[in-house]
């Protein structure tokens, strides 16, 4: 071998010894810009100890900032910042947010499931339990339970008729407990088993009134409940008598949402109240703008904002850190009457009588990352847990991953 070969290959064992390891910081964090955020913070990061103290600088705030304008261009991003934003929450933001565009927007790696209703009557409220494993739905009188199935084929629900005085309404869960109230003038509460739900309690309320909505706060194990009377507040751990109760519309209540804080509650009056739980007064009323506007549901993020949709297919943006200022009205891609919403870390998801869901980005303003079209006419209620959504109407849809269950 003559000594030029001999260089090469001496410059080649050299060249096959070098790593990411030996990598300049620069060109290591050029390389992870191709990589999705769960690879890096899941998956590199945990790959040695110099990895791992890289993606956790603090220095590196910008790169998930940047990560997230290059999903979202020329946005900004005031409904995703909270008041003191800081490197996790970017980096956990970034997650959050390319997770869900990774869901939504390949429509075809979800799987859908749908359990037609055999009662005649709509089914008015849905609920996701067991980390979306089962589906409870109330209909007319009657729940039903659904064990979702681990296959990819239908699978159809148990009907429990429980003879209610009047029409459940609406249903609100704490752990494996849900509770449900009706136009009647009685609450009760259910265990969900592995195949059945077991009666367990039944909550009075001496004033026959509707009972029209129901939410829940199970960091304190409270729910509320609300009426044409008032709002009517319970400890699950109690007697089944309320602890609280208070007034703060005249006319009825269309929603309910609570957090360890407060009680808001939304009613055809066209308002939002706020009822601060700590001082036992109500703190502000604020009114949905828009003639003959009347606020339908809400979302409350404990560390961020509250978002009320309405029956113009509008939404509404409440800033808790402000005295829940009304900061900012969105018109959506709806066409009729929201009928729920949830505010995500990586998305807005709202659901519509017009028989959609649309899932929209965190910016000002929301832009649409992807719309799910019900086989029914309309939706009436929808929740989402662990990556999976169910809407109700006549039945019930779900929309899940293939990849997050074990199809066997």
């Amino acid at each position: 071998m003559n000594d030029e070969n001999a260089n090469c290959a001496h410059d080649g064992e050299e060249y096959a010894q070098l790593s990411l390891l030996q990598l300049p910081v620069e060109i290591f964090l050029h390389i992870c810009s191709f990589l999705d955020a769960s690879t890096l913070v899941h998956r590199l990061s945990l790959v040695c100890k110099q990895f791992y103290l890289i993606l956790k600088d603090d220095a590196l705030l910008h790169m998930w900032k940047a990560r997230i304008n290059h999903i979202w261009p020329n946005a900004t991003h005031t409904l995703l910042r909270p008041a003191k934003p800081d490197k996790l929450f970017w980096m956990s933001s970034c997650f959050a947010i390319e997770k869900q565009i990774a869901l939504w927007k390949q429509q075809d790696s979800m799987v859908k499931l749908r359990n037609r209703n055999i009662n005649p009557n709509s089914i008015r409220s849905v609920l996701l339990m067991h980390d979306a494993t089962a589906c409870v739905g109330a209909t007319g009188t009657t729940l039903f339970y659904w064990k979702l199935p681990t296959r990819e084929r239908i699978s159809y629900a148990i009907h429990i008729d429980f003879r209610y005085i009047g029409q459940i309404c609406e249903l609100t869960a704490i752990d494996n407990t849900i509770y449900s109230c009706d136009f009647g003038h009685s609450v009760k509460s259910w265990m969900l088993t592995g195949t059945d739900l077991v009666h367990l309690r039944t909550y009075d309320i001496k004033m026959r009134n509707c009972q029209t909505c129901v939410s829940s706060c199970p960091e304190r194990a409270l729910f509320a409940i609300g009426s044409e009377y008032g709002i009517y507040v319970f400890d699950s751990r109690s007697s089944n008598k309320p602890i609280n109760q208070y007034r703060p519309h005249n006319t009825t209540m269309t929603a309910l949402a609570m957090n360890t804080e407060y009680i808001l509650s939304a009613s055809w009056d066209g308002t939002v109240s706020v009822w601060d739980q700590r001082a036992g007064r109500i703190m502000k009323s604020i009114t949905i703008p828009g003639r003959y506007t009347v606020p339908t549901c809400m979302s409350m993020r404990r560390d961020n904002w509250v978002c009320v949709g309405d029956t113009k297919a509008k939404l509404h943006m409440l800033d808790p850190k402000n005295d829940f200022e009304l900061v900012k009205s969105y018109s959506t891609e709806h066409t009729d009457e929201i009928t729920g919403v949830r505010l995500m870390r990586g998305c807005l998801i709202t659901s519509s009588i017009d028989g959609t869901v649309r899932m929209s980005s965190l910016t000002d303003p929301p832009r649409p990352i992807a719309t799910l079209r019900s086989k029914f006419e309309d939706i009436l209620s929808m929740d989402y847990m662990n990556d999976t959504l169910a809407v109700s109407s006549l039945g019930i849809e779900i929309w899940r991953p293939k990849l997050t269950r074990s199809f066997r």
